[in-house]
């Protein structure tokens, strides 16, 4: 079971909810189809980056400040529509439940009613952002589980990924995490 080599983010940590599935598999895909699912995966989050991309701080000049009103106005407008769409396209598939998990680039953890077997092959589905709602698809190992109450916490050891897809999940991350804090800086303020 391959184990991510130690990065100076692998401590970056996500805690949150978010939409997951999982299915349990009697061996890994091949290596080709790996490496088009990390293709894909690493399309996906670039694509993520994308959308949250926002306007930035142009200071005193007032036709900066301008330009910046006019960009956050049309940021607003593309964000609404790919919202929109993002809600018709997730009403047109199943989108697995949110469950409560925590994501490293090596681990994710989350709790569930039922637990796959320890050590069997995992493929996770996990939905980053239902305003483009496709999931990224990682392959793990149930490396833990833990009976909690009339639940499971099941931890799944990532099968180590490219070095340019571990620095997108890294990112990634990294984004999330730094909206959480910003989200709780700011309603604690009011």
């Amino acid at each position: 079971m391959p184990i991510a080599p130690e990065s100076p983010h692998s401590n970056l940590v996500f805690t949150g909810h978010l939409p997951l599935a999982w299915q349990e598999l009697s061996t890994l895909p091949d290596a080709a189809e790996l490496q088009d699912l990390e293709q894909t995966n690493l399309h996906i989050l670039h694509i993520l980056f994308a959308l949250d991309i926002h306007a930035g701080d142009y200071g005193d000049d007032p036709s900066a400040a301008s330009s910046a009103s006019e960009m956050k106005r049309l940021d607003f407008k593309v964000s609404l529509l790919l919202e929109m769409v993002g809600h018709l396209l997730a009403n047109q598939q199943t989108i697995p439940p949110e469950r409560p998990l925590t994501l490293t680039v090596t681990d994710l953890t989350w709790r569930a009613d039922l637990a796959p077997t320890l050590n069997t092959p995992l493929r996770l589905e996990l939905y980053c952002n239902l305003n483009y709602p496709r999931s990224l698809i990682l392959h793990a190992h149930a490396s833990e589980i833990v009976s909690i109450e009339s639940d499971y916490q099941i931890k799944a050891t990532i099968n180590q990924p490219s070095e340019p897809l571990q620095e997108a999940l890294e990112r990634y991350i990294f984004l999330r995490h730094r909206r959480l804090i910003a989200n709780r800086r700011g309603n604690s303020q009011r």
